[in-house]
């Protein structure tokens, strides 16, 4: 049962934090934020008369790269706004699921799940955006290869100063949420510690740790599809092949390192539940062996091969089947718009050729 502090704790969150609000507000600030970034992308190029020149050319054409790129930093600025205001939200659910599984008091509970709401406040997290601002500033390419915009001699434009200021947000809120990131994960290692111990005919009670993992890969995976829309019409090269490796690495770390730690409480578990049973049946034999209450010792010896079975087959890692496969269908949409862009690339560098 989830904890009554708990339950009252989500029961006084605004109506709007609660049910299908919680999914469709996050959604909604997403949109709101590219739909604000892109009126004003619409009315820079047409203050610069480029808005005419953006019609004439097909989306998926090489001329269309660098309109392409601005386009692609505003969906990912608002998936990524939209994507972590969820996840706050969600994360304030998994510890409300895990309250009857803390080995601590109400108060301390209440605690953790204030401390857990105010992660995302904290000023901290803005150190990030400070670090990685300058980053952003510093992938602005120019036209020399490896040479930053920041860095060359090459004269201002309209689109390398909205590249530059569309970076400027976009790396704000990406090193905000890194920072916030990190802070999370701490604190569910922390979390983690006050647990008790592993009931392992509940491995259910756990599901909190996979849902956050199964987040953080759809995280990872949607942010790289928006950006695979950048290599549309780019031969795929080493380099694309290289960054959708480590794409599907990233995503395959992101679900499994929250479970990480429970894997191994689980297994440790498992193996000390396995010895006692192992000396439980070396007992119960030894008695069926010397006829000593032989209905009695036979009722034993096969409760506990059934019992043993039953841990046996006990999931070391703390996923289920239907995680396992929303896991796998994230990383073939992902693996889809990567090999699906550079599918279109190849077969529109062919036709303009």
């Amino acid at each position: 049962m989830t904890d009554p502090t708990f339950e009252r704790s989500i029961s006084d969150e605004p109506w709007h934090q609660r049910g299908a609000a919680g999914v469709l507000l996050p959604v909604a600030l997403g949109f709101a934020v590219s739909a604000g970034l892109l009126a004003l992308y619409a009315g820079w190029e047409f203050a610069f008369g480029h808005l005419p020149y953006m019609t004439e050319h097909s989306w998926l054409s090489r001329q269309m790269l660098v309109p392409r790129l601005a386009l692609t930093v505003i969906a990912l600025t608002g998936f990524i706004v939209g994507g972590q205001a969820y996840g706050r939200r969600a994360m304030i659910r998994d510890l409300s699921d895990l309250g009857s599984q803390l080995s601590c008091s109400p108060t301390e509970r209440a605690a953790l799940l204030r401390e857990g709401e105010n992660i995302g406040r904290s000023a901290k997290s803005w150190t990030g955006s400070v670090m990685a601002v300058p980053v952003g500033l510093l992938v602005v390419p120019g036209q020399s290869p490896g040479v930053p915009y920041l860095l060359s001699n090459e004269p201002w434009n309209h689109d390398s100063v909205w590249a530059l200021a569309a970076n400027v947000v976009l790396f704000s809120v990406l090193g905000r949420i890194t920072v916030e990131m990190f802070r999370t994960n701490e604190f569910f290692v922390r979390v983690e510690t006050r647990l008790a111990p592993v009931n392992l005919l509940r491995p259910q009670a756990l599901a909190p740790f996979a849902r956050r993992g199964l987040r953080n890969a759809f995280f990872w995976i949607g942010g790289s599809s928006l950006g695979s829309t950048v290599f549309v019409a780019l031969s795929f090269s080493w380099l694309t092949g290289l960054v959708l490796l480590f794409t599907l690495l990233m995503g395959t770390l992101a679900f499994l390192l929250p479970v990480r730690g429970l894997h191994r409480r689980i297994r440790t578990a498992k193996e000390a539940e396995l010895e006692r049973l192992h000396d439980a049946i070396q007992r119960a034999r030894k008695n069926l062996l010397d006829g000593a209450g032989d209905a009695a010792a036979s009722n034993s010896m096969s409760g506990l091969l059934a019992y043993e079975h039953r841990i046996a087959g006990i999931r070391e890692w703390p996923i289920d089947p239907p995680q396992i496969a929303r896991f796998v269908l994230i990383m073939a949409l992902g693996l889809g718009s990567w090999l699906g862009g550079a599918v279109v690339g190849h077969l529109v560098d062919a036709l303009w050729r």
